[in-house]
């Protein structure tokens, strides 16, 4: 990718850049997931009213509202968006801060270090060790997107050593927060038992979360996490749609799609992806409508967001430690002697961890809990190589 420190913070076309063959569709799904949690949340805070839950259609409708005022934000000039962005990050650390504090000092009644920390359910009618495989996949997202500066470098003066020094930090907030936010959640629960019971099946009206919120803390307070947590996915969709935007430029100014010409078109008076924000809103309200044809397909293409991440992280990371171990050259900012091993030590935990998120979570496994990413990730590969054999690779 082609870097360039624009004076005033705007896009600009570049000449030449990485030959890509593949739009990695995780992005998208990963806006899709946001737009979905946003309304799920929102419903949520609905049924905490005391109101009747709303229709598949209504929380379509709010998916896609939410997902054109991310594409307008997105259509400003970078520096305009900027002050909004810092905004994001201290209210999302501020807001993860707040909720962990208030569940572990008001929760009525809470499980013991004894219980967390060594005690385990198993609803899933695997054996235990399966279930210990799987039980990983729940803290992956919380390490996802943290490349989401890479894909902004070409807007970001000193580039070099700001887009890694991004992604660093934001592996370590990532994982002190979302440690953080999990210990909070399992020691308001007191009986894992029961909340599951009460909150699944005949009885799974309410997201996981918020019933923690409301099991901990009275009506007012769950109401006021529960907005937070709203607030937290609003933030969160802006910057992913962000990020899908930029690569999707990126990628059709080096003529990945076909009709790149208008995908890589540039707003001039806010010298913005414009052709591109749109394309991508139109892709994410598509595969929010698909709600109302089928949840088992909309669940598929959610499955796999986290997966895509996955290998996308694994497959330059596994190259730079062994076909590029020797060519690759070193940036402004680097792991110096750990970063071979450490580069081995991920391509593993990548590889293992991306061969789980195919697995099933119910036994005995049926069309309706099926796991389908394999079923879209072959399909996107077959349909990716057949594009590159016929056209692309010329």
């Amino acid at each position: 990718m082609v870097q360039i420190e624009d004076p005033d913070g705007t896009l600009q076309v570049g000449k030449q850049s990485n030959r890509q063959s593949i739009y990695d569709l995780k992005h998208v799904a990963g806006d899709v997931a946001f737009a979905s949690g946003f309304a799920t949340i929102i419903n949520a805070a609905i049924i905490l009213e005391g109101k009747d839950s709303l229709s598949t259609g209504a929380q379509v409708g709010i998916g896609i509202g939410i997902c054109f005022v991310w594409a307008v934000q997105n259509a400003l000039r970078i520096d305009q968006q900027g002050w909004l962005n810092n905004f994001a990050v201290i209210f999302q650390l501020g807001s993860a801060v707040i909720i962990v504090v208030v569940l572990l000092s008001m929760a009525p009644e809470r499980a013991t270090a004894h219980d967390v920390f060594t005690s385990t359910y198993n609803g899933t009618g695997f054996s235990f060790p399966y279930v210990c495989l799987i039980g990983i996949l729940s803290t992956l997202f919380s390490f996802s997107g943290y490349e989401a500066g890479a894909h902004l470098a070409e807007e970001t003066r000193g580039a070099s050593r700001a887009a890694p020094k991004g992604i660093v930090g934001t592996c370590i907030c990532s994982a002190i927060t979302g440690f953080a936010y999990l210990l909070a959640l399992l020691f308001a629960i007191p009986d894992v038992g029961s909340f599951i019971d009460s909150n699944s099946g005949d009885n799974s009206t309410q997201n996981l979360a918020v019933a923690t919120y409301q099991l901990a803390v009275p009506h007012k307070g769950a109401l006021a996490l529960t907005i937070l947590l709203i607030i937290n996915l609003y933030f969160a969709g802006m910057s992913s749609l962000t990020v899908t935007s930029r690569i999707g430029f990126a990628m059709a100014r080096d003529g990945v799609f076909p009709l790149s010409f208008y995908l890589r078109w540039i707003f001039k008076p806010t010298k913005t992806p414009l052709g591109n924000v749109i394309f991508v809103f139109v892709i994410d309200s598509l595969l929010l409508l698909l709600q109302l044809a089928s949840t088992t397909a909309f669940s598929a293409i959610l499955s796999i967001a986290t997966l895509g991440y996955q290998i996308s992280y694994f497959m330059p990371i596994l190259f730079r430690c062994t076909t590029a171990r020797h060519t690759f050259p070193l940036g402004e900012f680097n792991l110096g002697r750990f970063s071979l091993p450490i580069a081995i030590i991920s391509a593993v935990w990548l590889f293992i961890t991306s061969i789980i998120m195919f697995f099933p979570a119910e036994y005995p496994v049926t069309k309706d809990n099926m796991n389908y990413a394999v079923v879209i990730v072959g399909g996107i590969a077959f349909l990716a190589g057949a594009y590159w054999i016929i056209s692309a690779r010329r």
